[in-house]
C-alpha cells in the first residue's frame, strides 16, 4: 500500500462512519427533534456489537443487527419521552440522557470502564463502510419520499397543522428516532470494528455536537445535506493537516457564518410548487 492510500483510507473510512451517523441524525431531526444523543446511541451500538464478537464470537452481521435494534428500541422510548416537550426541553432530555450512558459506561468494568473496551476484533473496512453507506443513502432517499417522510416534515413544520390533518404526531416522531437512532448505531458498530476500542469518550456532548454540525452545515432538509456536510469536515482537516484544536475552531466559526447567511444549511429542499 503507498503512502497516500495508508492515509486516504483511514480518513476515508471515517468519512463514511460521519456520514452514516449524521444521516441517522437528519431522519431523526427531519420530525422536528434535537437530538444531542446520537453519539450516545452510535456508542451503544459499538458497545454492544463489540461485546457480542469479542465475547461471545458472534458474527459481525449479526453484532450489527443487535446493536441496530438496541438503538431502535432506545430511541423509539426516548421519542415517546421527549415528544410532548418543548424544543429547548427535549434537546437538554437528550443531552442528559447521552451524558448519563457515558457515565453508566465509564462505569462498568465488564465493558472496560475507563480503559474502555478493547481487543474488538478488525471487521470493518472501506468497501464496507461504502456498501453499508449507499444502502443508508438509499433507505434515506426513499424515507424522503415515503408517507412517513412527508409527514415527519408536515409535523416538523407546524405540528398543529400536522395535527389537524390526521397526522399521530406522537408515533411519527418517535418512529424517526428509533429509525434515526438505528442508523446511528450501525454507525457506532463500524466504528468500533475499525479503531478496535470503545470508549465512554465516544459517547460524549462534543461528539454529538460534531454529528449536529455536520447536519447543520450540510442541510437538515435533504438527505444530500447531512453527507456532503460530514464528508466535507471530515476529510477537509485531515487533507489540510489542522490539530484537533483547530478543527472545532473552524468548525465553530463554519456554523456561526451558517447560521448568519444561511440557516438552512448548504444544500437545501427543491420546491415541490
Amino acid at each position: 500500500m503507498s503512502d497516500l492510500a495508508a492515509f486516504l483510507t483511514p480518513v476515508l473510512i471515517t468519512a463514511g462512519i460521519n456520514s452514516i451517523i449524521a444521516l441517522g441524525l437528519y431522519i431523526t431531526m427531519s420530525s422536528g427533534p434535537l437530538s444531542v444523543a446520537h453519539a450516545a446511541l452510535a456508542g451503544m451500538g459499538g458497545y454492544l456489537g463489540a461485546v457480542l464478537t469479542t465475547n461471545f464470537g458472534w458474527p459481525f452481521s449479526l453484532a450489527i443487527l443487535a446493536g441496530m435494534l438496541l438503538g431502535f428500541v432506545t430511541g423509539l422510548l426516548l421519542g415517546l419521552l421527549i415528544v410532548r416537550m418543548n424544543e429547548l426541553v427535549a434537546g437538554l432530555t437528550t443531552l442528559g440522557f447521552g451524558e448519563t450512558m457515558a457515565v453508566i459506561a465509564f462505569n462498568i468494568d465488564y465493558i472496560g470502564g475507563a480503559n474502555a473496551f478493547s481487543g474488538i476484533p478488525l471487521r470493518t473496512t472501506l468497501p464496507l463502510v461504502y456498501a453499508v453507506l449507499a444502502v443508508i443513502l438509499f433507505v434515506a432517499w426513499r424515507y424522503d419520499e415515503s408517507r412517513l417522510g412527508y409527514a415527519a416534515r408536515a409535523t416538523r413544520d407546524s405540528p398543529v397543522t400536522a395535527d389537524a390533518m390526521g397526522i399521530n404526531i406522537t408515533w411519527v416522531k418517535s418512529l424517526t428516532f428509533g429509525i434515526g437512532a438505528a442508523i446511528a448505531a450501525l454507525g457506532g458498530v463500524l466504528r468500533a470494528h475499525y479503531i478496535l476500542v470503545q470508549g465512554p469518550e465516544d459517547m460524549g456532548f462534543f461528539v454529538s455536537v460534531g454529528f449536529l454540525i455536520f447536519v447543520i452545515f450540510g442541510g437538515s432538509y435533504v438527505f444530500w445535506g447531512p453527507l456532503f456536510g460530514a464528508m466535507t469536515l471530515t476529510i477537509l482537516p485531515e487533507v489540510l493537516r489542522f490539530s484537533a484544536k483547530d478543527r472545532f475552531i473552524i468548525y465553530g466559526v463554519l456554523l456561526t457564518i451558517m447560521v448568519i447567511l444561511r440557516p438552512q444549511g448548504l444544500i437545501t429542499r427543491r420546491s415541490m410548487r
